[in-house]
């Protein structure tokens, strides 16, 4: 035999090996294709093209959302966002051998988790989260390479298998929030994960205290635990996660201070603690210049805010409302940012409100109620046309209301009540096209109701009362078809009480008592079918009372202290009728007719 011939018998034998194996690959990648195809039936009632390149014809790795390996085997499927519908086949999913990336996040998806997943053992990502499923989540203790571990928001209730993350050492971002899990402390398996860089467990049932040993989790750079039944102190072990970005503690249960080395966090943009127990001052924050945002209202904060938080370069949102805070805001604040927002209502701050606020602006919402705030309205924000509330009531402002304010285009809320501010409501009102609430009452405003008020047309309710105003109350009024409450009590207004009036179909509240109005009630009020409180009380009204007022249902009713003469209709034998001499009606409280 020659020795060309032995020498061929190797080579043979490489072409048989290869075969063989072209053979076994083509039968996995054909069984690829029956599980993907599985995968389309089960979620065919989805409404979506995402299924269209799923054909046999096309191959895996032609079907959108598939990757593959260079040996045509499947490596991820990422389907989040496509309007999925129906249960999800993990008995066939996780038998595609090289799998590493499963996302269904952000569809319609329902059912049961079956115990199949824990077959995916070469999982490095995984994505169920904002879904719809049932159930538990089944033990995947086995999936010990997920670097990403997305399950939030998704329906799963019951025990989470905490054990599971034991040797998940390499876990990077884990998301469980907004689920109705059975309440579990934070255990300390997750504590273990070192290399956690977003850890997002709000709303799941957490208990308990933050353990200590959150501070070895020092790649966090977002932490969020709100929405829990947590107690305790925040552990000043907190002070190592040097690399957070935002920290979420809200609604809980937490008490005591701030803890001494959150100054540590100074990549810090996003905190808010709010709805808690936590008390001291916020000196510990002095040093947080990245702040973005921070949000603390409802706690028992006090102390002064920082002078430093008027430095912020960065800070655009302040809520601290319903604390007990005390002294002047700083005046820098929010003048370097585009500042957006602004609560420290319900606290016992003092000195002028902050001046450059909007000075870039872009604020929209300005809430300093019901606090010690002294000084005048900075006339800054006249020209603040971002605004859609303007709310400083219950402070001791003085000074004249800068015009601008009464016209910004976009404000729903002017309120501005129980002050000592003088002056008169301007011509520019008619500019204010978004103006819904207009609250000045309390004050020692007069001058005229100019007829421009007309121009704001969004107005649903004006409440003027105990102020200065005097004249007459323009008929234009009745332009406001949307006016459901006018209060203009104690005031001077004089002449008679405009008939149109009647024009404001959604009235439900009237209160123009103690002022100085003449002349007949106008009949168009009867029509009022909406009317459930009407005051005109404590004015030189005269005439008969409208047979109009025959078919309202009202709840309230005071004519009393005026010149009124005539029958009183028997369907309003309940109201308050006392110092018109010249009335007459069936109740005892009047002489018969």
């Amino acid at each position: 035999m020659s020795s060309s011939t032995h020498a061929s018998k190797p080579h043979l034998s490489y072409f048989f090996c290869l075969l063989s194996l072209l053979s076994l690959l083509s039968g996995v990648q054909s069984d690829e294709l029956q599980i993907l195809l599985k995968l389309k039936s089960a979620l065919q009632e989805s409404n979506t093209t995402v299924f269209n390149t799923w054909i046999s014809t096309n191959g895996v790795c032609k079907f959108t959302g598939i990757t593959c390996n260079s040996e045509g085997l499947v490596t991820e499927i990422e389907l989040s966002n496509q309007n999925l519908t129906g249960t999800l086949p993990l008995d066939a999913i996780c038998q595609l051998q090289s799998l590493e990336k499963l996302s269904f996040g952000f569809n319609f998806l329902h059912g049961l988790i079956a115990a199949d997943l824990n077959n995916c053992v070469k999982l490095w990502y995984l994505d169920l989260g904002n879904n719809f499923f049932t159930g538990e989540v089944p033990d995947i203790s086995s999936l010990t390479g997920l670097q990403y571990l997305h399950l939030n928001n998704s329906g799963f209730s019951g025990t989470f298998p905490w054990k599971s993350l034991w040797n998940m050492k390499g876990l990077i971002r884990f998301s469980l929030g907004d689920n109705p899990l059975n309440p579990s402390p934070l255990p300390s398996e997750v504590v273990q994960l070192t290399k956690l860089d977003w850890l997002y467990v709000s709303n799941c049932g957490i208990q308990g205290t933050i353990p200590a040993g959150i501070g070895n989790l020092r790649e966090l750079i977002n932490l969020e635990l709100a929405d829990n039944n947590m107690t305790g102190e925040i552990p000043e072990e907190i002070g190592n996660l040097v690399n957070l970005w935002q920290l979420e503690l809200y609604n809980n249960s937490f008490r005591g201070k701030l803890p001494v080395g959150l100054r540590n966090l100074t990549k810090l943009e996003n905190f808010d603690a709010s709805m808690n127990y936590l008390e001291g001052d916020l000196s510990e924050l002095r040093f947080s210049t990245n702040l973005v945002s921070l949000q603390l209202y409802e706690n028992n904060f006090t102390g002064q805010v920082p002078p430093e938080f008027g430095e912020f370069k960065k800070l655009v949102n302040l809520s601290l409302y319903t604390n007990g805070l005390t002294g002047p805001l700083p005046q820098k604040l929010g003048s370097w940012a585009k500042f957006y927002f602004i609560d420290a209502s319900e606290n016992f701050l003092s000195g002028p409100i902050p001046p450059d606020m909007c000075k870039q602006g872009t604020m929209k919402k300005l809430l300093l109620l019901e606090n010690n705030l002294t000084g005048e309205i900075p006339a800054n924000y006249a020209n603040c046309s971002t605004l859609t509330r303007f709310r400083v009531s219950d402070n001791s402002l003085s000074g004249t209301v800068p015009a601008g304010i009464w016209g910004l285009p976009n404000v729903n809320i002017i309120d501005i009540g129980s002050n000592n501010l003088e002056g008169t409501i301007t011509s520019d009102i008619n500019n204010a096209k978004s103006l819904w609430q207009l609250y000045v009452g309390n004050n020692r405003l007069g001058g005229e109701l100019p007829t421009e008020i007309s121009g704001a047309t969004s107005l649903q309710s004006i409440e003027l009362n105990d102020n200065q105003f005097s004249g007459n109350i323009p008929s234009s009024i009745g332009d406001l078809k949307q006016l459901n409450t006018l209060r203009i009590r104690n005031n001077k207004f004089s002449g008679s009480i405009p008939e149109t009036l009647g024009s404001c179909f959604s009235l439900t509240d009237i209160d123009m008592a103690n002022n100085s109005l003449s002349g007949e009630i106008p009949s168009s009020l009867g029509s009022k079918s909406h009317l459930k409180s009407l005051d005109l009380s404590h004015n030189q009204l005269s005439g008969e009372i409208p047979k109009s007022f025959s078919s309202l249902h009202l709840s309230h009713l005071d004519l009393s202290y005026n010149k009124l003469t005539g029958p009183v209709p028997p369907s309003l034998s309940n109201g308050s009728f006392a110092g018109n001499p010249g009335l007459c009606g069936n109740s005892s409280a009047l002489p018969p007719c």
